[in-house]
């Protein structure tokens, strides 16, 4: 039970920060447009036509959109089968 407890804090950390590290972007002048409508790592929506350079990877010729500086990261820890089943379930997710 205390390490459900655990986990369950550190999700909602980890998301409250992610929001907040969005709001406090300035890098918006530069976007481009990516492929999926939900960020791969965290779930949350993103509009695929506006995402910032910085919150972006390229992965097999397509370009991955991120919703905050902290999922970039963790993308990169990622083997490529990894990465291929969290594209495809970003895309296939309804945005919310």
């Amino acid at each position: 039970m205390p390490a459900a407890l655990l986990l369950a804090c550190v999700l909602v950390v980890g998301l409250t920060a992610c929001k907040e590290e969005k709001k406090a972007s300035g890098d918006v002048a530069k976007t481009v447009a990516c492929v999926n409508g939900t960020c791969p790592i965290m779930g949350n929506p993103i509009d695929p036509a506006k995402v910032p350079v910085s919150l972006t990877r390229d992965f097999k010729g397509r370009k991955v959109g991120f919703c905050c500086g902290s999922c970039p990261p963790a993308w990169d820890k990622l083997t490529d089968e990894q990465k291929a089943a969290k594209l495809a379930a970003s895309m296939t997710k309804p945005a919310k």
